[in-house]
């Protein structure tokens, strides 16, 4: 496990040096969020001295009598390189810069981050940032995200790991997953911005090898050593899903990535390639991601390409098939006696093919009969739960009741797309309250499927059973 990340993680004391007594000032929410959640010893520094969040400011890290295993920089730019030197005399090997100002505003910056660098070599130290969010760990109660809890919203402690080069991105995506389900989804947060020490391989390392992480969310707009990272991944993605964005895909794109992390553009079709090749998930759309959350935290993984659909609608149900072609899936066919068994219970109006439709007449007992047929049949490996719920005999309740008794069998993946109004948005939130997955179309609920039986095509294709990797079936 990489050494300089664990330090971090691991670490029984922290000093938040720029600790500000001015309300919702990143030195105050900082400050705020280790006194009221870090289990060891809090240090808060600020030449003014006086008193924060109830405890004591030091005017200088020197006042400082205890051993601090690591701090975290809140000051102006042109304040961090001496706040960086007195680190290095105190002894604290490991830093996070949450400043900004340094290479991504252009020469000035640049120069100033050489300064620090060269103070970093001096007392061997281990830095994240500068210009980034730092760490968060709701399970081992570090944040120095110094966005107000009013504003960002913290998830719970939970399958995923997510590192990111973009802190604007990550602090989105980590205010959605507080919303998302039961909002029990991160395990550790790495926001490393500038990377002038710690980086995207440094980060993979770490929770690739650490045992609460599941799975992997990162963003990336450029790489400080592609070659290192990739063979990292390669290794890695076959223990535990790797997903993400990478981000400078395009002319426009790279020109914006420089003017916020100082990132360099590649050629994103050679990235592409390599990405795949270290079986990397790459998603390019926001909702695309959170879908890969929401399947991947919760779904164990299938055995094969085989699915089968279940609807009251014929056009959703022709709409999820054809998805099911787009993303190299099959459209499962039933074992005899399973097929046998459909025919014969339902009324002969009802196409119990696959995909099974139910028709405007179905009430809900007819999805439980339906889907249980699908779930005990060995030629199904993946099961999507279609339903519109408008139709005039079913009961929404009894719908969303049977949904949750299939989930928790957690034999097979299991998704479910609710389609419509008042009645979808009302099962969709009850549903997700169990962090069952529930999709807002047919297609989104295919492709989810489409993205695990991707992962698991290329773990058999490394020679890896799937059925030996850990997944989500244990949320």
């Amino acid at each position: 496990m990489t050494t300089q990340l664990k330090n971090f993680f691991n670490a029984k004391s922290f000093c938040v040096i720029g600790a500000s007594t001015t309300p919702n000032k990143p030195g105050n929410v900082i400050a705020y969020n280790f006194v009221h959640t870090f289990p060891g010893k809090t240090f808060l520094v600020n030449p003014r001295g006086g008193e924060l969040h109830g405890q004591k400011l030091y005017k200088s890290v020197f006042e400082i009598e205890e051993k601090i295993d690591a701090a975290c920089l809140v000051v102006p730019a042109k304040y961090a390189t001496q706040a960086l030197e007195d680190s290095g005399k105190k002894g604290i090997k490991n830093i996070i810069i949450t400043t900004g100002g340094f290479s991504e505003i252009g020469e000035e910056g640049v120069l100033l981050q050489q300064q620090m660098s060269e103070i970093m070599k001096k007392y061997e130290m281990n830095v994240i940032g500068p210009n980034c969010l730092g760490l968060f760990s709701p399970e081992l109660g570090i944040d120095t995200m110094f966005l107000p809890g009013t504003k960002l919203k913290r998830p719970e402690s939970g399958p995923v790991s997510i590192f990111t080069q973009s802190g604007a991105f990550g602090a989105a995506f980590i205010d959605q997953l507080s919303r998302l389900g039961s909002a029990k989804w991160v395990s550790k947060f790495i926001s490393y911005g500038n990377a002038s020490d710690i980086n995207e391989t440094d980060s993979l390392e770490y929770v690739g090898n650490d045992s609460d992480t599941k799975m992997i969310i990162i963003y990336l707009e450029d790489f400080k050593n592609g070659r290192s990272f990739m063979q990292k991944a390669r290794e890695i993605s076959l223990k535990k899903p790797i997903m993400g964005i990478k981000a400078n895909r395009t002319e426009t794109g790279a020109k914006a990535g420089a003017s916020h992390t100082a990132a360099l553009s590649s050629n994103d079709a050679i990235v592409d390639d390599l990405l795949s090749d270290a079986g990397i998930i790459r998603v390019t759309t926001w909702d695309k991601l959170k879908d890969c959350v929401l399947v991947f935290g919760t779904q164990p993984l299938p055995l094969g390409d085989r699915i089968a659909i279940i609807t009251d609608g014929g056009g959703a149900g022709v709409m999820a098939s054809d998805m099911v072609s787009d993303c190299n899936l099959k459209l499962a066919e039933f074992s005899p006696i399973i097929q046998k068994n459909l025919d014969e219970t339902f009324p002969s109006f009802y196409a119990t093919g696959n995909p099974i439709d139910l028709t405007g007449s179905a009430v809900a007992e007819d999805y439980r009969i339906a889907l249980e047929a699908a779930y005990e049949d060995p030629n199904v490996d993946s099961i999507v739960n279609l339903c519109i719920p408008v139709i005039p005999d079913l009961d929404i309740n009894e719908f969303i009741q049977i949904t949750k008794d299939i989930a928790k069998r957690k034999e097979k993946p299991f998704v479910t797309a609710l389609v419509g109004g008042d009645e979808a948005v009302y099962g969709t939130k009850e549903l997700m309250k169990d962090d069952i997955p529930v999709f807002p179309s047919p297609g989104r609920a295919v492709r989810a499927l489409g993205m695990l039986t991707d992962y698991v095509k290329y773990l058999k294709k490394h020679g890896i059973d799937p059925r030996k990797v850990s997944m989500g079936e244990g949320k």
